[in-house]
């Protein structure tokens, strides 16, 4: 459930953090690995992103590490774990359905995308950016869960956030992020005052709860271990996406929607 001090932390920043939600993720993150070294990035060289049989979306790391081993050395994000084993138990977990319902103004919920992100050592971190932007939909905000599978640090990678950025509604201009190599799709919103950020350090197993509308980057990791994470968004149930019809079948191979929580009849 919702306690009153998440709710007033949520409306006032757009964001709060719960401690110790869900023990390590190891299984969750083992059934990603295995998946990605089942079919690894070496056999679609020169591929943006690849699908698997399972329906699995890999998108490789632009810049590996030198010295790279592993299959999932190579690899930056796996889209679409929510359709099997523990990452869709984890999005129909009975906590998340009845909270984020709570958020969203008591509306049945749907989990529609997830993520598992592996920030290898080397990797950048992503520019400032709002996931609303990506999100074309009929009925706004959306709402995502990023679960800590490693400790997210300073030094590896932590997300930053914009404290209150999301009460305006506002959604800013996205420009191409403009670094060279940079990994594929990437935006920024620039000329940013940065000044009320704040970095969110987390340990295995805590969770951000956090607003599509809220200003979020992630820094680089200077450190020589992965900063690995499991993300999911929810929306309400029923919701239009109203992009154009070419671009939602682009979309609809990361959009997956999925029913979570219906409120009682």
């Amino acid at each position: 459930m919702l306690t009153e001090a998440e709710r007033e932390a949520f409306d006032r920043d757009g964001f709060f953090l719960r401690r110790g939600f869900a023990g390590t993720g190891e299984a969750m993150a083992a059934e990603c690995i295995t998946a990605i070294r089942a079919d690894p990035p070496a056999a679609h060289a020169g591929e943006p992103a690849y699908a698997t049989a399972e329906g699995l979306l890999v998108q490789p790391e632009a810049k590996p590490v030198a010295g790279a081993v592993n299959p999932e050395d190579h690899v930056s994000k796996l889209f679409n774990p929510h359709l099997f084993g523990a990452t869709a138990a984890f999005s129909d977990d009975p906590r998340v359905g009845p909270m984020l319902s709570d958020l969203l103004g008591g509306a049945d919920v749907d989990v529609f995308q997830s993520m598992f992100i592996l920030k290898n050592p080397g990797a950048w971190g992503q520019p400032w950016h709002q996931d609303s932007h990506y999100f074309n939909f009929d009925q706004q905000p959306q709402i995502g869960l990023w679960l800590a599978i490693s400790a997210a640090t300073l030094d590896n990678g932590c997300l930053w956030v914009l404290p209150g950025s999301h009460r305006d509604r506002h959604l800013h201009a996205h420009a191409p992020d403009r670094r060279p190599g940079a990994n594929h799709g990437y935006l920024e919103v620039e000329g940013l005052d940065e000044r009320a950020a704040v970095p969110v350090t987390m340990e295995p197993g805590d969770l951000l709860v956090f607003d599509s509308y809220l200003l979020h980057k992630s820094s680089d990791n200077v450190a020589d271990s992965r900063r690995a994470a499991m993300v999911w968004h929810y929306g309400r149930a029923g919701t239009r996406n109203l992009a154009p019809p070419a671009v939602a079948a682009m979309q609809a191979r990361i959009n997956i929607w999925k029913p979570v929580w219906r409120r009682a009849a």
